[in-house]
């Protein structure tokens, strides 16, 4: 059986992640940490996702007996004199694999588990073992240059994966990177000792809230310890400059009332600290012989946690890619193709999520820089040039441009009018059932517009098959599947399909019935379950259009996808 042997850089939960799944997969690894652990670092809040990769990567035993804070949903205080709202991560269990809750970690320990973990199982790690050049010069090989015991050594292996964080070598050497002009925040925080508030449904959540400056973040880790963070403009550097980190923030925290409502009269217990280098995306996130994973190849944004959970999930699709090649070495180009749109359209998922919620908060609160800064209101927007998210919401006209970017924000409203609490402040009433209703009300509008469709469009003139690649969610390894098409290569990846499944979309091109049709053609070949997920995503992709009796589109509110939660996993 074919192995490959494999360098990753850095050991936080991307490097093990990877070696992880590496090792699963049947290939020799090595794994080179430049610092010795347990070392701090700051992103405690994980994402249901994460735990899925974890569990089937079989550590949801030892996860267990460290009794992390167990993470229900997000709280967001978002926007001045709105009421609170909660994203639950409430979710069917249709696979011992879906979970409806997250943790809270220290990740020095949580850390620390992954990578003894990676150990245990035969990965040779080396701690305190900087990797100072990788060359990638090589067709057959990668050399990577390693200061180990005082001395400087070279290795070679046939593939790396650069997870190094953002001081990652492989995108600094190949001068890779590009930061964000959109999300030019840094983050000031620090820790307070606080016995969680709530002991209901809102127990072990985590909270975001805004203020005039940005936002504040709050998140109980081990031990009644809150992570307590500031948001705010790069331009306020110069502030902490002057002021000193500890005086500034102390100063700013304290006008986020709302926050010090929560922390009440609690003791900080830690240092300040502030991390600088925010958001940012590499020009490809592999090639030939390297592949990048989590903060080595992009970051956007803390709020809605998802660092180590693209840290995870880019690890195993690297570590699936990596095996694919090994035993399929010509379909290296399309590996690499599947990798990179794959972990750029996750990435632009959150940061078109993060958009549309910073762009709503920005109309609640009071006139400031920070807020400014993070509105969207014109379609010509110079900050977000690259994304496709916004070429495809600005559209190509001026009329559609105006309608679309103008209803940009209502995306945001319309997640938090699902998840808004009934009560104006946060309570211990507050019960996860409560948002019920919305729920139930929104779904039955969506019912009602897809029911109202009574003639579909196809974009194009054919439905096409074409082949993608999907991770096999239990052996991890990289399978070849067929997605749908046009002849135009507008597809949607999310769900396989087969010719039976294809032909009821040509006699849609061909005929153009409508929605309840549709969905029984579909639930005859045995797509039932998924016909309206299907439908939906056809429509988002852009190959449906839909149009009620009178000839007018309907329009179905483009959903802002949020990965890592529900009970669709990318990996």
């Amino acid at each position: 059986m074919a192995r490959s042997k494999v360098a990753i850089i850095g050991g936080g939960p991307a490097g093990s992640v990877a070696g992880l799944t590496l090792q699963k997969l049947g290939h020799d690894v090595t794994l080179y940490e430049r610092s010795r652990f347990p070392r701090y670092r700051v992103g405690e809040s994980l994402l249901p996702g994460t735990m899925s990769i974890l569990n089937r990567l079989g550590l949801q035993e030892k996860i267990d007996a460290q009794e992390y804070v167990k993470k229900p949903s997000a709280t967001f205080l978002w926007g001045q004199d709105q009421a609170p709202w909660t994203f639950s991560f409430a979710a069917p269990k249709v696979a011992p694999w879906v979970f409806d809750h997250a943790v809270q970690v220290k990740r020095e320990e949580f850390d620390q588990l992954l990578l003894e973990e990676a150990r245990s199982r035969g990965i040779a790690v080396h701690e305190e073992c900087p990797v100072t050049d990788v060359d990638l010069s090589h067709p057959d090989r990668v050399v990577l240059t390693v200061r180990r015991d005082g001395k400087t050594v070279t290795t070679e292996s046939d593939f790396v994966i650069d997870a190094g964080g953002s001081g990652g070598p492989i995108a600094r050497k190949l001068g890779l990177r590009r930061y964000d002009e959109f999300y030019r925040n840094f983050a000031v925080w620090s820790y307070f000792r606080l016995e969680d508030p709530f002991q209901g449904d809102l127990k072990g959540t985590t909270y975001s809230i805004t203020f005039e400056d940005g936002w504040v973040w709050m998140i109980p880790v081990k031990d009644d310890l809150y992570s307590v963070g500031l948001v705010v403009d790069r331009t306020k550097s110069a502030e902490v400059r002057e002021r000193g980190a500890d005086e500034f923030y102390r100063t700013t925290l304290a006008k986020c009332g709302q926050a010090m409502d929560i922390l009440g009269g609690a003791e900080q217990v830690d240092e300040v600290r502030i991390v600088h280098d925010w958001s940012y995306e590499t020009e490809v996130f592999s090639a030939d012989r390297f592949f990048l994973c989590g903060d080595a190849a992009c970051f956007t944004d803390p709020l809605f946690s998802q660092g180590v959970h693209l840290a995870s999930q880019s690890a195993v699709s690297a570590a699936a890619a990596i095996d694919r090649i090994t035993h399929h070495g010509d379909e290296k180009d399309a590996v690499h193709a599947w990798y990179n749109r794959t972990y750029r359209e996750a990435y632009e998922q959150y940061h078109q999520f993060l958009a549309s919620f910073y762009t709503f908060a920005s109309f609640t609160e009071p006139d400031s820089e920070f807020w400014r800064k993070r509105r969207i209101t014109e379609s010509d927007d110079e900050r977000l040039t690259r994304r496709k998210w916004f070429e495809k919401l600005a559209g190509n006209g001026p009329e559609d441009s105006a309608g679309t970017v103008a209803s940009f924000r209502d995306r945001a409203s319309t997640m938090i009018s699902i998840g808004r609490h009934q009560r104006p402040g946060l309570s211990d009433e507050f019960s996860e059932s409560e948002l019920n209703a919305a729920r139930v009300r929104w779904i039955s509008d969506l019912t009602k517009r897809l029911n109202s469709i009574s003639r579909f469009r196809w974009t194009g003139g054919k439905a096409l098959l074409k082949p993608y690649y999907r991770v096999e969610p239990l052996g991890f390894r990289l399978e070849q599947r067929e997605v749908l098409a046009n002849e135009d290569d507008l597809d949607m990846t999310q769900y396989p399909m087969d010719d039976e499944t294809r032909q009821i979309f040509q006699d849609l091109a061909e005929e153009e019935f409508g929605y309840r049709t549709l969905v029984k053609r579909l639930g005859a070949v045995g797509r039932q379950e998924l016909s309206t997920q299907i439908v939906l995503r056809l429509m988002e992709a852009g190959l449906l259009t839909g149009y009620d009796e009178h000839g007018e589109t309907v329009v179905v509110q483009g959903r802002l996808h949020f990965g890592g939660v529900g009970v669709e996993y990318e990996v």
